[in-house]
């Protein structure tokens, strides 16, 4: 894992003739101000600098036309991003350009990938597998003022670019998978994408081999029997390899239709034993009493705790086998559509080259020779290049189940399973420090678990499952570290009980690989380590005296920035 450590900050408004300069803590930096000071804006900069884009930044901030210059550590080497607008440059620890970049998704995220070593890569809307904007990157790290108190992985704009995007990033970044299964199924998918436009022109040769065949079949045409015959011979031969492939097809319909059959009723059943654990589980839990009768049976049973647990166990699994007989049953239904087209498809082909045979073996009488020659020619092509992309394709398909296999060692389903379960457990244990009692028991069983809460337990339900994410992350082996940003914990009017429980949960469960950036107005009398940076003024976060020494400060990296030349000064 890479620890990135923020070292300092400087913004330069030029327009404003303004400027400031922040230096982080190693450990905790708190940023403390009053309402309209600017904590919310410097923060949502910071982010911002590295490409990921915080929701509402506010209008006279953006009027402001600031430059920012971050400079960091990503494990013993220090580096310095600068961001102007929507440009980008990238500096090593002696000032040198490393990069500079005009597109985040196509250009910056690249880079900054292969620099923090998030290996991650998703399926865009065009089918293209492309490495996330930098927002995915550091969403685990962040809650935003504005909208991240709202809901789980939401402190940044334009989220949902990807498909499934949640699901895939939870995944990735608590490891249910490791990076090497990542970086091989990245590469499944490219073999995948290289495919297709073989599959396009294969689809584009027999069309022509059809429509010529067609053109031959209608030419009236001189030739000697035995040739007759040889054509005829080989419509029939494709004639009959069309049949058997439907036949294969129509098989293959039946087996995908039983299995469809045979989820259907697992899922009825699972479903409803999963139901009858349920009421077993409530039925338990509300009768205090050491024995119970069953409500099923009438047979009488001890109700301890390990009964309640092993009945709640089973309902887990039941839980957890039904999603996955319900993926099962998707990608069951979605093969019997694909081979239903494919059936489709020879069964059309089928048909127009009967329609030619019943036309051949009509005309027995040749009279006239239309560019038989040149059409057999074609023919001869046609066959040559479509066995040349078929033996293309059988490679590729190769290529693609050895990574598959290659990829299935690195795909545990006992670790992933460990791994949901304790997520459960950190985050019931947050959630019931920070009083959050009304949760349901689904939450801590998804990593995806939308907080079904409201009022000020909302946000502080979003507390409790962004620290047991993030601790995840950062104890893991295989992603980035950054610094934690938390800005306006105050959420929903807390009262002054919970506003003390908030503050002194982030700062004794901050993981202690981390750093912690935290924004607020009121710190509650909590001792905090570190070092804190006041705002005092409201609207004049940027400082005109210090304009001098700050524009001069930045403006090697700006022209170096704008010149794509760091030697310049």
């Amino acid at each position: 894992m890479k620890k990135l450590l923020l070292k300092s900050m400087l913004l330069v408004s030029h327009v404003e003739k303004k400027a400031l300069k922040l230096k982080f803590d190693p450990d905790i930096t708190l940023i403390q101000g009053d309402n309209d000071t600017g904590k919310s804006s410097v923060i949502k900069t910071l982010l911002s600098t590295f490409g990921a884009e915080p929701p509402k930044i506010h209008r006279n901030w953006k009027a402001a036309d600031i430059g920012s210059l971050v400079h960091f550590k990503l494990d013993e080497e220090s580096y310095s991003i600068y961001r102007y607008r929507g440009a980008f440059s990238l500096f090593s620890e002696e000032g040198q350009l490393i990069g500079s970049y005009e597109s985040v998704t196509n250009e910056l995220a690249p880079a900054l990938a292969k620099l923090f070593g998030f290996n991650l890569k998703i399926t865009n809307r065009q089918g293209l597998q492309e490495t996330p904007p930098p927002a995915y990157m550091l969403l685990p790290f962040y809650l935003d003022q504005d909208k991240g108190w709202s809901g789980t992985w939401c402190s940044f704009n334009k989220l949902g670019q990807y498909a499934n995007w949640k699901q895939t990033l939870t995944s990735y970044f608590l490891g249910l998978r490791p990076d090497e299964w990542y970086a091989l199924n990245a590469r499944i998918k490219i073999l995948e994408q290289e495919k297709q436009e073989p599959l396009r022109q294969l689809k584009s040769i027999e069309s022509i081999e059809l429509k010529t065949i067609k053109e031959l079949s209608s030419v009236d045409f001189n030739i000697d029997l035995n040739e007759f015959k040889k054509d005829i011979e080989r419509l029939v031969s494709k004639c009959n390899e069309l049949q058997k492939k439907q036949a294969q097809y129509k098989h293959r319909i039946s087996e995908t239709r039983t299995e469809q059959i045979r989820l259907e009723a697992q899922i009825e059943i699972v479903a409803h034993t999963r139901d009858e654990l349920n009421a077993d589980y409530s039925y338990v839990q509300s009768n205090l009493e050491k024995l119970v009768d069953c409500p099923t049976c009438g047979a009488e049973y001890e109700n301890s705790f390990t009964e309640r647990f092993a009945i709640a166990q089973d309902a887990e699994t039941c839980t957890d086998l039904l999603a996955s007989l319900r993926e099962d049953l998707t990608r069951t239904k979605k093969e019997t559509i694909s081979i239903r087209a494919e059936l489709e498809n020879a069964s059309f082909t089928k048909r127009s080259i009967d329609k030619i045979l019943a036309q051949k073996r009509g005309k027995l009488k040749i009279k006239d020779v239309i560019d038989i020659e040149g059409k057999k020619s074609l023919m001869n092509h046609l066959k040559k290049e479509a066995e040349d992309i078929k033996i293309h394709l059988g490679e590729v398909e190769l290529s693609q189940a050895a990574l598959k296999e290659s990829a299935d060692k690195f795909d545990d389903a006992d670790r992933r399973k460990e791994i949901v379960r304790e997520y459960g457990e950190r985050f019931e244990k947050n959630a019931r420090r920070l009083h959050v009692t009304g949760l349901s028991d689904q939450v801590f069983k998804n990593v995806n678990a939308s907080i079904d809460e409201s009022g000020s337990d909302l946000p502080r339900g979003v507390l409790a499952y962004f620290f047991s994410v993030a601790s995840l992350v950062i104890e893991g082996s295989g992603n980035l570290n950054f610094p934690l940003v938390i800005d306006a914990p105050n959420q929903q009017e807390q009262d002054q009980g919970n506003l003390s429980n908030i503050l002194n949960f982030i700062v004794s469960n901050k993981p202690n690989k981390s750093q912690l950036i935290l924004g607020l107005v009121d710190d509650a009398n909590i001792e905090f380590p570190g070092s804190r940076i006041q705002f005092k003024k409201k609207h004049e976060v940027l400082d005109s005296t210090k304009y001098a020494t700050y524009a001069k400060e930045v403006r090697h990296y700006e022209l170096a920035h704008m010149s794509g030349n760091s030697e310049l000064d």
